[in-house]
């Protein structure tokens, strides 16, 4: 089973740990690698990147080992990947050309 670990329980994201697929069965597992969730992925999510464990708001927080670390632009429904089509970082200001060329190079499927 494919794997993706949640650093802090209030995190609303995991990180994947290796790749997947749209429909694959992601085990969500603590720091203490006890299975404490099971989601399916709405798309493809490369090892590494974070999976949404819940559905989340248009400008709410990205949580991950229990550190803000983004917020989302638009909802991110449980299952998808949260990253820089959906997500903005609160630090730095990416331009809309380089998250183009990311969603390009990362072949990110966008709703």
């Amino acid at each position: 089973m494919k794997k993706a670990i949640q650093l802090d329980p209030a995190d609303n994201v995991a990180t994947l740990l290796v790749d997947a697929v749209k429909g694959d069965e992601i085990e969500i597992i603590s720091t203490n690698n006890q299975v404490i969730d099971l989601v399916t992925c709405l798309q493809a999510i490369t090892f590494g990147n974070k999976v949404a464990l819940t559905d989340i708001a248009a400008q709410q927080l990205i949580t991950k080992a229990s550190y803000p670390v983004g917020v989302a632009i638009k909802a991110i429904p449980r299952g998808e990947l949260a990253h820089v089509q959906n997500v903005r970082s609160q630090r730095l200001d990416i331009p809309d050309n380089i998250i183009q060329e990311i969603i390009k190079q990362m072949r990110i499927e966008q709703a």
